[in-house]
């Protein structure tokens, strides 16, 4: 498992991010709160894109040079996240109305 994550290039773990924001946009987006279903469509990109780049570390990886690219590593696959997780999210709620 640790392996499969720390051969995620900043590429694959974008794809991988957004595809899974995307599906969980899909439930995300049938919270009936307004706030709860935004603030839902902006963490969850986030805490994915968080969790997917810190993995390796939490499996037993050598974590020195993980804190200098943390902002790369988990700011790109969080942007890529959360644009489809947003548009997807509006597109339910509006498509519900």
């Amino acid at each position: 498992m640790q392996a499969f994550f720390q051969s995620l290039s900043l590429t694959s773990a974008s794809l991988l991010v957004a595809v899974i924001s995307t599906v969980a946009a899909l439930l995300i987006g049938r919270i009936t709160s307004t706030v709860a279903r935004w603030l839902a469509a902006v963490l969850f990109p986030f805490a994915l894109s968080y969790s997917v780049y810190w993995m390796p570390v939490w499996l037993g990886a050598d974590g020195s040079e993980y804190l200098a690219w943390a902002l790369l590593g988990v700011g790109v696959p969080f942007l890529a996240g959360l644009l489809p997780s947003a548009v997807v999210t509006f597109v339910v709620k509006r498509h519900a109305q």
